[in-house]
């Protein structure tokens, strides 16, 4: 009977302390990268509850946009494609406790329908990389939220 336990003990205590770690031990730099793949993921599954809740309430960019309008924009303008795959390529990424930015190449790779095919040749024209501004606003590592987005080369129509 006592090997039972202990047979059940040590991977319920293993599984605890790898929990442990991820939630509390990881560095800045990994809870972003973290964060980062689940945005893009959430992009991919055009899941926009998700990408809100990725975003600062005072969220703004360069071109003209808040939380609601950008999530807005987003939606509108990946709305036409059935299939959507992100290619993206780390560039640079700084990361401290409560501040970080990630630098990525982005691609777009899908099927669809409408002006999908222009929006696919339009980000995949740009040469420079996307980035991504982060600043965690709470304690636990899904607390980094994204304060702006920016790329110098992206031109958006009025």
């Amino acid at each position: 009977m006592r090997l039972f336990y202990f047979i059940i003990a040590v991977p319920l205590l293993a599984l605890m302390a790898w929990l442990g770690w991820w939630t509390l031990g990881r560095s800045p730099r990994d809870q972003v990268l973290a964060r980062q793949a689940a945005f893009i993921a959430a992009v991919e599954d055009r899941d926009w509850d998700d990408v809100k809740a990725m975003l600062t309430d005072d969220y703004a960019d360069d071109y003209g946009h808040d939380r609601e309008s950008a999530v807005d924009d987003a939606s509108s303008a990946l709305k036409g494609f059935i299939l959507l795959k992100l290619k993206t390529e780390l560039v640079l990424i700084q990361a401290v406790p409560d501040l970080a930015m990630v630098k990525m190449k982005i691609r777009t790779e899908g099927k669809g329908v409408g002006i999908s095919d222009m929006v696919a040749a339009h980000v995949n024209s740009i040469n420079a990389p996307w980035f991504f501004h982060w600043h965690k606003k709470g304690r636990w590592p899904w607390d980094w939220k994204i304060v702006q987005i920016h790329n110098d080369e992206l031109r958006v129509p009025q």
